[in-house]
C-alpha cells in the first residue's frame, strides 16, 4: 500500500508541475539582424542597434518590431505560439488525463517566439540573395572574400534545388495528367473483399458471402489517349485474413484473377470495365466427431476433421471506379462478377463475385 501511494504521489507531482512550468523562465532572448549597414529597431519602446539580442516577456500577444535604416523603415508583427516542450514534455501526464497540459494552459511559459528574426533592408533581391544576405547577417560575417564564396555557393544550390522542384512538378503534373502515351505500373496491397461463393461448391447450401482482407495484385494502364486508357491486373483475393493456419476456415476460397479492361478518366476520377478470368481453388473441412459430442475449449479441430481441396475457373466482367488521392495513391470500388464455371462436375452459367475496397499505388 505504502508503494502503490509513493508511485501514485510522483505521478501527482509530475502531473502538477508540468514541463513548461519547471524548465522554462518567463523571458526568452530573441536574435534580430538586418542586411542594413546602421539599422535600428524598436521594441516595447526601447531602441536597439543591429545586430541586437532582445529579451522579452513570453505572452500569448504578439509583439510589433519597428524597423529603421538611411533606405526604409517599416513595422513587423512577431507572432508567439506554443512550443514543443509544451505538446511533448506533457505526454507523460497523458495517465493523469493530462494534467500537466491544463497546468501549462494557465502559464505564459508555455509560448514562445520565433528565435532568429532578419529584416530585409534591400528590394528586389532574387531568391539566393536572400538567403545569403540572411546568412552572412545571422552570422555577422565581414570578410570580403569569405562573403563572395557565401553568395556563390548559396547561388548554386538554389539553382540545382530550383530544377530538381521544376523536374518534380513536371512529373507530379503528368501524374495528375496523364496524356497518349503513358505507361503506369501499379501494385495493390492487402484490402477488405467480400468473396461470393455459389451452392455449387461443397458443404454451401446457397450463395453465400463472406469476408476476407488476404491478397495482392500488380498490373498496369496504358493511355492511348489523354482520357483514355486500357489496363491489365493480376490479382489474388481471400476470404481470410492471413494464409497461415491459425485463421482457417471451414470454407476458404482463393480467386486468382487476370482481367483486361478499357477506361476512361475524368480529371481526378477513373472508371474502367472489361473481362475477367478466374481460377477458383476452394477448400473446406468435414468433421470425424458426432456433432453431438462436447468438444473441449483448446482443442485443435484439425485433429478431427480432413481438408479437402478443389479447383474451377470461371469468365466474368471486371470493373473499377477510383479517386486519385495524390500523385500515386488511389482508393475506390471493385466489382468482379463472374457467369460462366468450369468445374469438374460440369459446366455452366454459375454467379460468383469479388467487392471489395481496391487500394493501389501507380507508378
Amino acid at each position: 500500500m505504502k508503494t502503490l501511494f509513493k508511485i501514485s504521489a510522483l505521478l501527482l507531482t509530475v502531473g502538477l508541475t508540468s514541463c513548461s512550468t519547471v524548465f522554462r523562465t518567463k523571458t526568452q532572448t530573441i536574435n534580430v539582424f538586418s542586411n542594413a549597414t546602421a539599422a535600428k529597431v524598436t521594441v516595447n519602446d526601447s531602441v536597439y542597434n543591429l545586430p541586437a539580442k532582445i529579451k522579452l516577456l513570453r505572452s500569448k500577444k504578439p509583439i510589433t518590431l519597428s524597423f529603421q535604416s538611411a533606405n526604409q523603415q517599416f513595422d513587423t508583427i512577431i507572432s508567439s505560439k506554443s512550443g514543443p516542450l509544451f505538446y511533448l514534455g506533457n505526454i507523460v501526464t497523458s495517465p493523469l488525463f493530462g494534467v500537466g497540459y491544463w497546468v501549462d494552459l494557465t502559464n505564459k511559459k508555455r509560448y514562445q517566439y520565433k528565435k532568429n528574426i532578419f529584416l530585409n533592408d534591400k528590394e528586389g533581391l532574387e531568391l539566393y540573395e536572400y538567403k545569403a544576405d540572411k546568412y552572412i547577417a545571422k552570422r555577422e560575417i565581414t570578410d570580403s572574400l569569405k562573403q563572395v564564396e557565401i553568395r556563390e555557393n548559396i547561388k548554386k544550390h538554389v539553382e540545382v534545388t530550383a530544377i530538381k522542384k521544376q523536374k518534380n512538378d513536371a512529373i507530379e503534373f503528368k501524374r495528375f495528367n496523364p496524356t497518349a502515351g503513358t505507361f503506369r505500373f501499379n501494385i495493390q496491397p492487402p484490402t477488405l473483399s467480400i468473396i461470393g461463393l455459389s451452392k455449387e461448391n461443397m458443404k454451401i447450401d446457397r450463395f453465400t458471402n463472406s469476408l476476407g482482407g488476404a491478397g495482392f495484385g500488380m498490373g498496369f494502364d496504358y493511355y492511348y489517349k489523354n482520357n483514355r486508357f486500357f489496363a491489365t491486373d493480376l490479382s489474388v483475393r481471400a476470404n481470410v485474413f492471413d494464409v497461415m493456419w491459425w485463421s482457417s476456415n471451414d470454407r476458404e476460397s482463393f480467386k486468382h484473377d487476370l482481367s483486361f479492361r478499357k477506361g476512361h478518366r475524368l480529371k481526378r476520377f477513373e472508371f474502367s470495365y472489361g473481362l475477367s478470368f478466374t481460377y477458383s481453388t476452394y477448400n473446406y473441412k468435414k468433421y470425424n466427431y458426432n456433432n453431438q459430442e462436447i468438444k473441449p475449449m483448446m482443442s485443435d479441430d484439425d485433429d478431427d476433421s480432413r481438408k479437402f481441396y478443389t479447383n474451377y475457373r470461371t469468365i466474368g466482367f471486371s470493373s473499377l471506379f477510383h479517386y486519385q488521392l495524390t500523385s500515386v495513391m488511389y482508393v475506390g470500388i471493385r466489382y468482379n462478377p463472374s457467369i460462366y464455371s468450369f468445374r469438374a462436375t460440369g459446366n455452366g452459367f454459375d454467379y460468383e463475385h469479388v467487392i471489395g475496397i481496391d487500394y493501389r499505388l501507380k507508378f
